[in-house]
């Protein structure tokens, strides 16, 4: 994606992102694949991570069973206040981003850059971290939590200790390379 530093701040929640009936509170637009245990979303809360993986589970599939979730973004997602916010280059604000030539380790790497970047920008702002909305609206936030995605998925282990993450991203616009759909097959 480029250098952090010049990354806009994007929340990933917005007014009617669900789209879908039968929501799950912050897991906007979940769903199943009919006939498969394959269940799809868009980015959740931290909160959101857990109802949906409860959900999921319900009451005969074991929390510690293996659970696989997959990844499929190629711009960084750091939590504020347990709220989703990516990484986005200033001119992609409400769009698709289409990044590139994103693979796992980049974007693991713009994560853990991200966060790095949002401290400082919320250290400098007295505590606060500005950001855009899917319209380019302006927001701030009072930081009073600030996780990367990794820092969340481990938490989640806690309750889910057979929870797996795996990062693939993928381009929105085009299939998936012959390797991310190797890794999605071989994983399942």
């Amino acid at each position: 994606m480029g250098e952090m530093n010049d990354a806009a701040c994007m929340a990933d929640g917005f007014d009617k992102i669900q789209k879908l009936p039968d929501p799950v509170p912050g897991c906007p637009n979940f769903r199943r694949v009919p006939g498969f245990k394959v269940y799809c979303c868009g980015q959740p809360t931290i909160a959101g991570f857990e109802n949906v993986l409860n959900k999921v589970c319900g009451d005969t599939y074991p929390k510690d069973g293996p659970i696989i979730w997959f990844n499929l973004r190629q711009e960084p997602d750091v939590y504020v206040n347990g709220e989703p916010i990516c990484a986005r280059p200033p001119n992609k604000i409400g769009e698709y981003a289409e990044l590139g030539d994103i693979t796992r380790d980049i974007q693991k790497a713009n994560e853990e850059e991200f966060l790095k970047v949002c401290e400082k920008r919320k250290t400098e702002n007295g505590g606060k971290l500005k950001a855009v909305d899917i319209n380019k609206k302006e927001l701030e936030f009072e930081v009073k939590e600030l996780k990367s995605l990794s820092q969340v998925i481990e938490g989640l282990k806690e309750k889910f200790p057979g929870l797996v993450h795996w990062r693939v991203p993928v381009c929105n616009s085009a299939a998936p390379l012959p390797a991310d759909s190797d890794i999605i097959c071989k994983t399942s």
